[in-house]
């Protein structure tokens, strides 16, 4: 352990909180698993949403591996959401420093990479085995890469600076809003016999249509990935080495992520 500690230690880890901050997240995502399936059933959004979110860990593992590979593979990497780079160093976001505006820029990003995994995942098929499973998952990763970064270029190529700074608050707090109205027929629904129309018309888009099912999946993963970045602003971890030599001990717990990513979905739907 005191070995493991030391090679964490030269790359500015603390090893102990670097565990405990994993555990909880392994923890986490098994717990909220076991929530989905036992209290929605099978096939549940919020199991769906835990796997999303185990995927698109990966995606940044990617964007840090493509960084770490040097400048020939940069012009492949989009800004994402909640970190930014320096040098060989992860910046983690932090809420409580900042603005609502750049919280709502942060948050609607997420939503829309989620999105775009989504979308992606349910177009490829699962595989019958798990190295096909596995294989079909990295496929999954870099198409939502090569997706998200179309998205961002798009996005700052055509949208004006003043839209992409003020827009994103707006957006978010009408979808949230069509999002909670649409949960308000589930709630009524327990003690009345009639729901209101579009009450009715909100719920089946985000509850029923294929596209609006997508959204709200993407909204809970984002969720989920918002409150592991907040804890871990909790947990005082601010900044992660990223530089080559320390990504080869980040490779045990990689795989224990896609351990998670490929049996979460077989157990628990």
């Amino acid at each position: 352990m005191d070995t493991i500690s030391s090679y964490f230690s030269q790359f500015g880890l603390d090893f102990e909180s670097f565990l405990q901050s994993f555990g909880l997240i392994v923890v986490g995502t098994l717990l909220i698993s076991a929530i989905g399936r036992f209290i929605f059933g099978k096939r549940s959004t919020l199991v769906s949403a835990v796997s999303s979110a185990i995927g698109l860990l990966f995606v940044y593992a990617l964007n840090i591996v493509l960084r770490s590979a040097g400048a020939d593979f940069q012009a492949f990497i989009a800004p994402l959401p909640f970190v930014s780079f320096s040098g060989d160093t992860l910046i983690l976001f932090h809420f409580s420093q900042a603005e609502f505006t750049a919280v709502c820029s942060e948050i609607l990003s997420l939503i829309i990479l989620a999105f775009l995994m989504n979308v992606i995942d349910r177009f490829l098929s699962k595989g019958k085995n798990i190295f096909t499973g596995i294989l079909l998952r990295a496929i999954t990763v870099i198409l939502a890469q090569a997706a998200h970064l179309l998205v961002h270029y798009l996005m700052t190529a055509f949208l004006p600076s003043d839209v992409l700074l003020y827009a994103p608050a707006i957006i978010l707090g009408i979808l949230i809003l069509l999002l909670l109205t649409g949960c308000l027929k589930f709630l009524v629904g327990l003690f009345l016999t009639t729901v209101n129309p579009v009450i009715a018309v909100f719920y089946t888009f985000f509850f029923a249509n294929v596209v609006g099912k997508m959204i709200t999946k993407a909204v809970l993963t984002t969720a989920i990935l918002c409150i592991i970045v907040y804890a871990l602003e909790g947990l005082g971890i601010a900044t992660i080495c990223i530089a080559a030599e320390a990504l080869l001990a980040y490779i045990p717990f990689m795989l224990v992520l896609l351990f998670l990513w490929y049996f979460i979905p077989k157990i628990f739907h």
